[in-house]
Protein backbone atom coordinates (compact mmCIF):
# COMPACT_ATOMS: atom_id res chain seq x y z
CA UNK A 1 0.00 0.00 0.00
CA UNK A 2 1.07 3.24 -0.94
CA UNK A 3 3.40 5.76 1.43
CA UNK A 4 0.26 8.21 3.77
CA UNK A 5 2.75 10.96 3.80
CA UNK A 6 3.75 10.57 -0.27
CA UNK A 7 1.18 11.79 -2.13
CA UNK A 8 -0.61 14.46 0.37
CA UNK A 9 -1.28 17.89 -1.23
CA UNK A 10 -2.17 20.15 1.22
CA UNK A 11 -2.36 23.33 -0.67
CA UNK A 12 -4.75 21.38 -2.72
CA UNK A 13 -6.67 19.95 -0.20
CA UNK A 14 -7.27 23.56 2.04
CA UNK A 15 -7.94 25.14 -1.71
CA UNK A 16 -10.68 22.64 -2.90
CA UNK A 17 -11.38 21.04 0.42
CA UNK A 18 -11.31 17.60 -0.79
CA UNK A 19 -8.13 15.08 -1.61
CA UNK A 20 -8.13 11.38 -3.30
CA UNK A 21 -5.41 9.21 -2.53
CA UNK A 22 -5.45 5.46 -4.41
CA UNK A 23 -4.53 2.46 -2.75
CA UNK A 24 -3.74 3.55 0.24
CA UNK A 25 -4.81 0.54 1.97
CA UNK A 26 -5.65 -3.12 1.21
CA UNK A 27 -9.64 -3.68 1.63
CA UNK A 28 -10.41 -7.34 1.59
CA UNK A 29 -9.73 -7.48 5.42
CA UNK A 30 -11.59 -4.05 6.34
CA UNK A 31 -14.70 -5.47 4.01
CA UNK A 32 -14.79 -8.63 5.70
CA UNK A 33 -14.65 -7.15 8.93
CA UNK A 34 -17.51 -4.29 8.02
CA UNK A 35 -19.98 -7.06 6.79
CA UNK A 36 -19.85 -8.92 10.04
CA UNK A 37 -20.06 -5.73 12.00
CA UNK A 38 -22.78 -4.50 10.33
CA UNK A 39 -24.73 -7.93 10.18
CA UNK A 40 -23.96 -8.69 13.90
CA UNK A 41 -25.06 -4.98 14.72
CA UNK A 42 -28.76 -4.85 13.51
CA UNK A 43 -32.23 -7.23 14.09
CA UNK A 44 -33.48 -8.36 11.02
CA UNK A 45 -36.40 -5.82 11.59
CA UNK A 46 -34.02 -2.94 12.42
CA UNK A 47 -34.97 0.50 10.29
CA UNK A 48 -32.89 2.41 7.97
CA UNK A 49 -32.48 5.90 9.93
CA UNK A 50 -32.83 9.29 7.95
CA UNK A 51 -31.58 12.74 8.10
CA UNK A 52 -32.07 15.56 5.79
CA UNK A 53 -33.08 13.05 3.07
CA UNK A 54 -29.97 10.99 3.74
CA UNK A 55 -31.15 6.84 4.01
CA UNK A 56 -28.42 5.16 6.26
CA UNK A 57 -27.59 2.50 9.20
CA UNK A 58 -24.02 3.25 10.58
CA UNK A 59 -22.20 1.23 13.70
CA UNK A 60 -19.18 1.62 15.20
CA UNK A 61 -16.02 -0.04 14.88
CA UNK A 62 -13.91 0.93 18.29
CA UNK A 63 -13.70 -2.00 19.57
CA UNK A 64 -11.78 -5.47 19.93
CA UNK A 65 -13.77 -7.36 17.31
CA UNK A 66 -12.57 -4.91 14.97
CA UNK A 67 -8.94 -4.86 14.58
CA UNK A 68 -8.55 -3.98 11.11
CA UNK A 69 -10.37 -0.67 11.37
CA UNK A 70 -8.49 0.38 15.06
CA UNK A 71 -5.60 -0.01 12.49
CA UNK A 72 -6.80 2.21 9.96
CA UNK A 73 -7.68 4.60 12.19
CA UNK A 74 -4.27 4.75 13.32
CA UNK A 75 -2.79 5.30 10.02
CA UNK A 76 -5.28 8.04 8.87
CA UNK A 77 -4.20 9.68 11.66
CA UNK A 78 -1.09 10.41 10.43
CA UNK A 79 -2.79 12.02 7.46
CA UNK A 80 -5.16 14.17 9.82
CA UNK A 81 -2.82 15.95 11.02
CA UNK A 82 -0.41 16.74 8.29
CA UNK A 83 -3.77 17.89 6.73
CA UNK A 84 -5.14 20.52 9.10
CA UNK A 85 -1.51 21.59 10.18
CA UNK A 86 -1.17 20.24 13.74
CA UNK A 87 -2.09 17.67 16.51
CA UNK A 88 -5.67 16.12 16.29
CA UNK A 89 -8.15 13.19 17.88
CA UNK A 90 -10.77 10.69 16.06
CA UNK A 91 -14.05 11.07 16.77
CA UNK A 92 -15.07 7.21 16.06
CA UNK A 93 -14.44 5.04 13.52
CA UNK A 94 -17.48 3.28 11.58
CA UNK A 95 -19.39 0.90 9.25
CA UNK A 96 -21.88 2.95 7.05
CA UNK A 97 -24.18 1.48 4.71
CA UNK A 98 -25.84 3.91 2.28
CA UNK A 99 -29.18 3.93 0.31
CA UNK A 100 -30.44 5.42 -2.50
CA UNK A 101 -29.34 8.96 -3.95
CA UNK A 102 -28.21 11.67 -1.26
CA UNK A 103 -28.50 15.09 -1.70
CA UNK A 104 -26.60 18.04 -1.55
CA UNK A 105 -25.61 18.93 1.95
CA UNK A 106 -22.23 19.91 4.44
CA UNK A 107 -21.29 17.70 7.62
CA UNK A 108 -20.76 20.38 9.75
CA UNK A 109 -21.41 23.79 10.29
CA UNK A 110 -19.03 24.42 12.98
CA UNK A 111 -16.46 26.87 13.41
CA UNK A 112 -14.45 23.80 14.24
CA UNK A 113 -11.83 22.30 11.91
CA UNK A 114 -12.85 18.87 10.78
CA UNK A 115 -12.47 16.23 8.11
CA UNK A 116 -13.72 13.19 7.27
CA UNK A 117 -11.80 10.55 5.39
CA UNK A 118 -13.79 7.90 3.43
CA UNK A 119 -13.21 4.01 1.92
CA UNK A 120 -16.20 2.78 0.00
CA UNK A 121 -15.69 -0.64 -0.50
CA UNK A 122 -17.39 -0.97 -3.83
CA UNK A 123 -16.25 0.43 -7.17
CA UNK A 124 -18.32 3.61 -7.59
CA UNK A 125 -18.78 6.26 -10.37
CA UNK A 126 -20.98 8.49 -11.29
CA UNK A 127 -23.87 6.64 -12.50
CA UNK A 128 -23.50 4.36 -9.36
CA UNK A 129 -23.27 6.45 -6.02
CA UNK A 130 -19.58 8.06 -6.49
CA UNK A 131 -19.13 11.30 -4.17
CA UNK A 132 -20.34 14.53 -5.94
CA UNK A 133 -18.53 17.40 -4.50
CA UNK A 134 -18.08 21.23 -5.11
CA UNK A 135 -14.79 22.38 -5.14
CA UNK A 136 -14.10 25.14 -2.34
CA UNK A 137 -17.29 25.02 -1.16
CA UNK A 138 -16.26 24.77 2.70
CA UNK A 139 -14.56 28.52 2.25
CA UNK A 140 -16.80 31.53 3.39
CA UNK A 141 -17.64 33.18 0.10
CA UNK A 142 -18.71 29.49 -1.65
CA UNK A 143 -20.37 28.38 1.33
CA UNK A 144 -22.41 31.60 1.56
CA UNK A 145 -23.05 31.31 -2.25
CA UNK A 146 -24.46 27.61 -1.57
CA UNK A 147 -26.35 28.59 1.30
CA UNK A 148 -27.90 31.75 -0.97
CA UNK A 149 -28.82 29.29 -3.83
CA UNK A 150 -30.80 26.96 -1.01
CA UNK A 151 -28.69 24.17 -2.32
CA UNK A 152 -28.42 22.09 0.82
CA UNK A 153 -30.89 19.04 0.00
CA UNK A 154 -30.80 19.72 -3.64
CA UNK A 155 -30.55 16.38 -5.56
CA UNK A 156 -27.15 15.92 -6.54
CA UNK A 157 -27.60 16.39 -10.59
CA UNK A 158 -29.21 19.86 -10.26
CA UNK A 159 -25.39 21.45 -9.41
CA UNK A 160 -22.75 20.78 -11.59
CA UNK A 161 -19.93 18.93 -9.72
CA UNK A 162 -16.49 17.10 -9.54
CA UNK A 163 -17.47 13.54 -9.56
CA UNK A 164 -14.81 11.36 -7.25
CA UNK A 165 -15.09 8.02 -8.99
CA UNK A 166 -13.24 5.21 -6.52
CA UNK A 167 -12.21 1.81 -6.35
CA UNK A 168 -11.85 -0.49 -2.96
CA UNK A 169 -8.50 0.50 -1.32
CA UNK A 170 -9.37 4.34 -2.25
CA UNK A 171 -9.54 7.19 0.10
CA UNK A 172 -11.47 10.13 0.05
CA UNK A 173 -10.31 13.19 2.42
CA UNK A 174 -13.12 15.81 2.82
CA UNK A 175 -13.62 18.78 4.28
CA UNK A 176 -16.47 18.37 7.03
CA UNK A 177 -17.69 21.76 5.59
CA UNK A 178 -17.45 21.00 1.68
CA UNK A 179 -20.65 20.19 -0.44
CA UNK A 180 -21.24 16.88 -1.15
CA UNK A 181 -23.97 14.43 -2.44
CA UNK A 182 -24.54 11.25 -4.77
CA UNK A 183 -27.05 9.88 -7.54
CA UNK A 184 -27.40 6.30 -8.60
CA UNK A 185 -26.33 4.58 -5.20
CA UNK A 186 -27.86 1.20 -4.28
CA UNK A 187 -26.98 -0.09 -1.05
CA UNK A 188 -23.26 0.46 -0.81
CA UNK A 189 -20.76 0.21 2.08
CA UNK A 190 -18.47 3.00 3.54
CA UNK A 191 -15.85 2.93 6.22
CA UNK A 192 -15.49 6.24 8.09
CA UNK A 193 -13.44 8.03 10.55
CA UNK A 194 -13.45 11.77 11.09
CA UNK A 195 -10.84 14.18 12.98
CA UNK A 196 -10.56 17.39 14.93
CA UNK A 197 -7.74 19.48 15.63
CA UNK A 198 -6.71 18.59 19.29
CA UNK A 199 -8.18 22.74 20.83
CA UNK A 200 -4.98 24.38 22.51
CA UNK A 201 -7.12 27.06 24.22
CA UNK A 202 -10.23 28.58 25.67
CA UNK A 203 -11.83 29.28 23.23
CA UNK A 204 -11.21 25.90 20.99
CA UNK A 205 -12.01 23.68 23.58
CA UNK A 206 -15.44 25.53 24.04
CA UNK A 207 -16.06 25.24 20.07
CA UNK A 208 -14.95 21.26 20.12
CA UNK A 209 -17.13 20.33 22.78
CA UNK A 210 -20.12 22.12 21.27
CA UNK A 211 -19.33 20.16 17.95
CA UNK A 212 -18.58 17.01 20.03
CA UNK A 213 -22.02 17.20 21.89
CA UNK A 214 -23.56 18.01 18.55
CA UNK A 215 -21.97 14.65 17.46
CA UNK A 216 -23.33 12.68 20.41
CA UNK A 217 -26.61 14.03 20.44
CA UNK A 218 -28.24 12.22 23.84
CA UNK A 219 -31.89 11.36 21.69
CA UNK A 220 -30.43 10.06 18.68
CA UNK A 221 -31.09 6.26 18.16
CA UNK A 222 -28.90 4.59 16.01
CA UNK A 223 -30.97 1.30 16.05
CA UNK A 224 -27.66 -0.53 16.41
CA UNK A 225 -26.58 -2.64 19.11
CA UNK A 226 -24.88 -0.32 21.44
CA UNK A 227 -23.63 -3.14 24.10
CA UNK A 228 -22.00 -5.48 21.20
CA UNK A 229 -20.53 -1.96 19.47
CA UNK A 230 -19.95 0.74 21.73
CA UNK A 231 -18.40 3.98 20.56
CA UNK A 232 -15.79 3.03 22.37
CA UNK A 233 -14.87 -0.31 23.45
CA UNK A 234 -12.60 -1.51 26.62
CA UNK A 235 -9.87 -1.87 24.12
CA UNK A 236 -9.71 1.74 23.52
CA UNK A 237 -10.59 3.00 26.97
CA UNK A 238 -7.40 1.20 28.07
CA UNK A 239 -4.71 1.77 25.26
CA UNK A 240 -1.83 4.03 25.77
CA UNK A 241 -3.13 6.34 22.11
CA UNK A 242 -2.44 9.60 23.50
CA UNK A 243 -6.09 10.46 21.97
CA UNK A 244 -7.82 8.43 24.88
CA UNK A 245 -7.10 11.02 27.58
CA UNK A 246 -7.75 13.74 25.41
CA UNK A 247 -11.26 12.53 24.57
CA UNK A 248 -12.03 11.88 28.24
CA UNK A 249 -10.68 15.58 29.06
CA UNK A 250 -13.14 16.56 26.72
CA UNK A 251 -16.18 14.71 28.12
CA UNK A 252 -16.52 12.55 24.85
CA UNK A 253 -17.15 9.47 26.63
CA UNK A 254 -19.99 10.69 28.59
CA UNK A 255 -21.72 11.75 25.95
CA UNK A 256 -21.41 8.85 23.84
CA UNK A 257 -22.86 6.67 27.22
CA UNK A 258 -25.78 8.99 27.52
CA UNK A 259 -26.64 8.28 23.80
CA UNK A 260 -25.98 4.89 24.14
CA UNK A 261 -28.22 4.56 27.30
CA UNK A 262 -31.11 6.02 24.67
CA UNK A 263 -30.59 3.86 22.08
CA UNK A 264 -30.63 0.91 24.85
CA UNK A 265 -34.09 2.32 26.44
CA UNK A 266 -35.67 2.60 23.25
CA UNK A 267 -34.53 -0.86 22.34
CA UNK A 268 -36.29 -2.44 25.34
CA UNK A 269 -39.68 -0.16 24.74
CA UNK A 270 -40.01 -1.57 21.32
CA UNK A 271 -38.93 -5.03 22.07
CA UNK A 272 -41.17 -5.09 26.02
CA UNK A 273 -38.24 -6.43 27.41
CA UNK A 274 -36.69 -5.45 30.88
CA UNK A 275 -34.11 -3.49 32.01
Amino acid sequence: MSDPNSAIDVDFFRTEGFLLLRQFFDPRPLALEVDRVLSDAFPASASISSYDGIQFQYVPMMTESTPVSLSLLDRCELVAAIVLGGSVIPTRAKAVRYFGDTPWHVDSNSPVSSMGILAYLEPLDAESGALRVLPGSHRKERADAFRALGGTGMPATALPSHVLATGPGDIILIDEHLAHSSVGGGSRRQWRVDYIRDPVDAAMRSRTVAYLANLYAPDWNGGYDVDRYPSYGPDWLASSRPAVARLKELGVYEMASRQEAFTRAKQRSRTGSQP
